[in-house]
Parts: C-alpha cells; sequence; structure tokens
C-alpha cells in the first residue's frame, strides 16, 4: 500500500490534470485533505508540497493554495517551432524583434562556426507566451546557404521554421546549462532577482553544412525540458 501522502498527491495530480480544478482554483486546506484521508496534517502538507514542486501547485501566505498553470516545457530530444508548441498549449504566441545585423564571426566558442570564415547574419528575439516573454533567442545563420534570412518578417514567422523550409535539419548539437542572467536578460524576460536561466545552445546543420548557431534563454521558473527514451 502506498503512503498516505502519496494517496492524497495523486488525488492532488488527479483534479488538477482532469480539469476538475481550473487554473485559480483554492484546493480544499491541509486540515480537510488530512481528515477526508485520515491522515495528519503534517501527511497533507508533504502532499501539497510535492505537488507545489511540479509547478501545479502555488501556495499564496495566509490565503490558500492555488491551481497554477504548469510551467511552459519543450523536449529537448526534438528541435519544435516553439510558436506551435505554444499554440498547442492554447497559449497565443508573439515575437518582439530586438535587433538583426550582418557580421564575421570572431568567436571561437560558436560551436556550428569556429571555423567558418564567411558572413553571419545575427537576430536576436524575444519570445512572448500570453504575453509573457518565455525565451530570449540569439541567433547566428549562415549568410552563404541562407542569404535572404534578414529579409523575413520575425514578427510572422520564427527563424526557425524558414530555415527548416529552405535548408531542412540534418544533424544537431545541443548543450543545456544553468546560468544566473545579466542586467539585460533580466529586463528583456521580465526575471525577479536570484531566478536563474536555463541556457540551450543549439548548433544545426543540412547536408553537412553548418546553418546556424543559437544560444536560447529561459527563465527557470516558468519553463522546463523535458525528454523520453524509448528502449
Amino acid at each position: 500500500m502506498q503512503p498516505k501522502y502519496k494517496a492524497i498527491a495523486e488525488y492532488l495530480k488527479q483534479q488538477i490534470n482532469s480539469r476538475e480544478w481550473g487554473e485559480g482554483y483554492k484546493i480544499p486546506s491541509e486540515t480537510e485533505l488530512a481528515a477526508n484521508f485520515s491522515a495528519s496534517r503534517m501527511t497533507a502538507r508533504k502532499a501539497i508540497d510535492e505537488i507545489v514542486t511540479f509547478g501545479l501547485l502555488k501556495r499564496v501566505p495566509s490565503v490558500g493554495t492555488f491551481v497554477t498553470d504548469p510551467p511552459a516545457q519543450s523536449s529537448l530530444l526534438e528541435i519544435k517551432n516553439l510558436a506551435e508548441e505554444i499554440s498547442a498549449r492554447g497559449h497565443q504566441h508573439r515575437m518582439t524583434v530586438l535587433s538583426k545585423m550582418t557580421l564575421l564571426p570572431n568567436d571561437s566558442s560558436m560551436e556550428a562556426f569556429a571555423h567558418f570564415t564567411g558572413k553571419l547574419f545575427k537576430i536576436v528575439i524575444v519570445h512572448f507566451e500570453n504575453e509573457q516573454p518565455i525565451q530570449l533567442e540569439e541567433r547566428y545563420v549562415n549568410a552563404d546557404k541562407v542569404p535572404d534570412f534578414l529579409q523575413q518578417d520575425f514578427s510572422k514567422i520564427t527563424a526557425s521554421k524558414y530555415l527548416s523550409s529552405v535548408a531542412p535539419l540534418t544533424d544537431a548539437e545541443i548543450t543545456v546549462e544553468a546560468i544566473m542572467p545579466s542586467k539585460i536578460l533580466k529586463h528583456n524576460l521580465q526575471i525577479d532577482q536570484n531566478i536563474p536561466c536555463i541556457k540551450v545552445s543549439r548548433s544545426t546543420y543540412s547536408n553537412g553544412f553548418p546553418i546556424s548557431w543559437a544560444q536560447l534563454y529561459y527563465p527557470s521558473d516558468r519553463y522546463k525540458l523535458t525528454s523520453s527514451i524509448h528502449l
């Protein structure tokens, strides 16, 4: 038999995942849950804490515990269009272009272009989900292979969707790390003090040619990366 706190936690998850309790719903108190499951209040608190950790509940001191919108998530093993992921969640996506420029590579840390000598295009874009900034995209693109890149309207089409249409992805390299954001990142992603960022560095190739190197920054309290492996 599973521990009582697990039974309470499973009940809470079921109510949330089934949409029986929607976003903003105030869940029963620790005392009520403890009575319903013939458990102690400490056991009920442990169950609630577990669901809070999952990002499905939020405690409001002196008020109660409420169902919250789960953090946005992406698959780490697949390269998907962020706009389509957001739409699949039933949310609104929009983009703001911060800068567009042409330059020559001068940073050996750019994995895809470490030995590249041609011109690069660079864009910096902030992606919003329901008017909340969810990703800052800093992307370098092979100008020889994608000469019309900067002519695209990136308030209407994502860079990844355009690139996949003109230079289909055949290989990719991805690294993930946690960083403390700079002042600029804090400003553009509206990140609170002491909240880290998830930084994804991604190099993409088409038939052996480097196409894009992107650094993608996400606020860690509003986003998570997932992966699944089937053996």
